[in-house]
């Protein structure tokens, strides 16, 4: 239950810019599995706090960078959409995340709309997708402002990095995936999301 749940709000986070890379953001040494049963920790932490109101008092949880990127490189590893390898992300100021991992982009065609006109259509093979992005938070909801975003070394329009994201955040809950071009609610007992660097707060 806590692995799943911190997996859709792992997502939430991560895909609410976009993905790829190869250049690591780790600095500390090598990421290892306990940093990701550290975020399934404070996953937990906030699904407590969900289930358990703080009467009047804000809790904060805060989810750091290695936790984010051990989760996606071990306990969250097979659970990655198709087509998608290596995710990492850099939690910077002001809001912003640098998302980056290595997209089949054959893949990503399969499962774009007939007759797309795009970039990607004249690309092929996996390569690496960057993208930077500012989130913001209020009224329980997330907004997304693109700043940029690079397939291998090719730049691309904020409008195929939305495409990606809607692509890789399906699921039952959102069947058409996540549009960043709207607020994105968020899960129920979060208040705020608060990215800074190295770390993203949880306001609850």
């Amino acid at each position: 239950m806590v692995a799943c749940y911190s997996f859709k709000v792992t997502w939430i986070l991560a895909f609410m810019v976009v993905v790829g890379s190869t250049a690591p953001f780790q600095g500390d040494g090598p990421l290892t599995a306990d940093d990701g049963r550290e975020l399934e920790a404070a996953l937990a932490r906030i699904l407590l706090n969900a289930a358990t109101p703080g009467r009047g008092v804000e809790r904060r949880v805060v989810i750091t960078q290695r936790a984010v990127n051990g989760f996606l490189r071990f306990q969250g590893a097979d659970q990655l959409p198709p087509g998608l390898t290596e995710p990492e992300l850099q939690m910077e100021a002001g809001g912003r995340l640098t998302v980056r991992a290595t997209v089949d982009l054959d893949a990503v065609r399969e499962q774009q709309s007939p007759g797309r006109f795009n970039p990607l259509n004249f690309l092929s093979g996996r390569l690496p997708v960057t993208g930077v992005g500012v989130v913001r938070s209020a009224r329980r909801a997330l907004t997304i402002e693109i700043e940029s975003a690079r397939v291998g070394s090719l730049p691309v329009p904020a409008t195929l990095v939305a495409e990606l994201v809607q692509i890789y955040t399906r699921s039952e809950q959102y069947p058409d995936g996540i549009d960043v071009g709207e607020p994105i609610p968020l899960p129920s007992g979060i208040d705020a999301v608060h990215v800074e660097p190295q770390r993203t707060v949880i306001v609850q």
